[in-house]
């Protein structure tokens, strides 16, 4: 009996494990939620500028946005422009509006802008 509660017990926990590593690959592969609202309406000072080719191949946030659909790009183009504040304070660094491939918002509140 003791031999079958063991072999039943590893069984779960591997089909726990594989299931977290699939939801982890999809997870990761997902445009950050409504960073186009968060975009539109930034207040702070604070963003960073990262180009997407100084990402490794495997990173998730290097995926995410090579599978950015062309929708996704437009919204967060628009809210970029509707925040003026936001997008004078771009165009300091030489930022161009339309190399901006994705946004996401760090754990600190700034945002961060992926270049091509």
């Amino acid at each position: 009996m003791n031999r079958i509660a063991k072999l039943s017990v590893i069984a779960a926990l591997s089909a726990l494990s594989f299931g977290g590593i699939s939801y982890a690959a999809g997870a990761a592969m997902n445009w950050p939620a409504h960073i186009d609202q968060t975009v539109r309406h930034f207040k702070g000072n604070h963003f960073n500028i990262v180009d997407v080719d100084t990402l490794k191949e495997t990173s998730q946030t290097r995926t995410w946005i090579n599978e950015a659909t062309p929708k996704q790009i437009s919204a967060l183009h628009a809210a970029v422009h509707a925040n003026k504040p936001l997008a004078a304070k771009l165009k300091g660094p030489n930022v161009e509006m339309n190399n901006i491939a994705g946004a996401e918002q760090a754990a600190d509140g700034s945002l961060i802008f992926y270049l091509r």
